[in-house]
């Protein structure tokens, strides 16, 4: 087992445990992922949408055991995933259970390998994308929190494009507006699950006039929330996702979801904040 040196614990960890004989197909029929496909000690991203094609949650779904998920929501409220999963157990034999007392942890030994869960000293780490190979370590919380340290992962977040959709957005964007078939999050030739008709509608007949975009922001993230709307010409366009500041230039950005007909133009906030379409 490998050993983490100086972890740096940066948010509380969002965790929802799927587990039980049924753990596997009950995920599989309620997630847009193809769930059945994932091995032990591997992870994807994934989704659960509405009965109306839109997302209610994006996480990364690690399977850590046979009979064992976890699901990580890096923005969003684990008990709530829970108490709306739960209506839909019925008589599946699968317990679904939040996590208190854990933390997401940022450290510098190598990332695993793409897609795999490593088991390091009781928690779980995972590689993700950003500027750098960076690993996120699941684990029971290790000293105080660090808000500098959370802005600059988050920011790696956002310059990976990665769409976390937080409890305010919840039920806001179809699976196309925050392009999850990118990383890989949903598939469209697996079993039915909640808003597959509807999801599958706009990939195979399009519709969909909305996607990501980054905005180099003036002013700091403080006054941009999740959900802060986009203006452009005066009108919404969009909402933004979240916001982070890079310390590297002494600035801010933001990831949002826009129209098409918005995107790569100057924008603002009903409060002032100027933006401007960044990478």
């Amino acid at each position: 087992m490998t050993t983490i040196a100086m972890p740096i614990a940066l948010c509380r960890a969002e965790l929802l445990t799927i587990e039980g004989r049924d753990a596997i197909t009950f995920a599989h029929s309620q997630f847009t992922s193809d769930v059945t496909a994932l091995e032990p000690a591997r992870w994807q991203w994934s989704a659960w949408l509405d009965a109306q094609g839109r997302a209610r949650a994006v996480f990364a779904l690690l399977r850590v055991a046979p009979e064992r998920l976890v699901a990580w929501q890096p923005l969003g409220d684990a008990a709530s995933l829970r108490d709306a999963l739960r209506r839909y157990v019925f008589r599946s034999a699968v317990r679904l259970e939040s996590v208190d007392g854990w933390a997401v942890h940022r450290h510098d030994a190598p990332a695993p390998g793409a897609g795999e869960v490593a088991a390091i000293d009781g928690g779980h780490a995972i590689g993700l994308p950003g500027a750098a190979p960076r690993t996120a370590w699941l684990a029971p919380a290790a000293g105080a929190m660090d808000e500098a340290a959370l802005a600059a992962w988050r920011h790696q977040d956002l310059l990976a494009r990665l769409p976390f959709v937080s409890a305010e957005l919840a039920g806001e964007f179809v699976p196309q507006a925050l392009e999850l078939e990118r990383i890989d999050a949903i598939r469209f030739d697996k079993g039915c699950y909640p808003g597959q008709e509807v999801a599958a509608r706009l990939h195979f007949r399009g519709g969909n006039k909305r996607h990501l975009q980054v905005y180099r922001v003036e002013g700091d993230a403080a006054g941009l929330p999740p959900g802060t709307t986009v203006l452009a010409g005066g009108m919404p366009v969009g909402r933004i996702l979240y916001a982070a500041a890079d310390a590297t230039r002494d600035a801010t950005d933001a990831l949002a979801v826009v129209t098409d007909d918005a995107r790569g133009s100057v924008a603002s906030t009903a409060d002032g904040h100027g933006l401007s379409p960044g990478a």
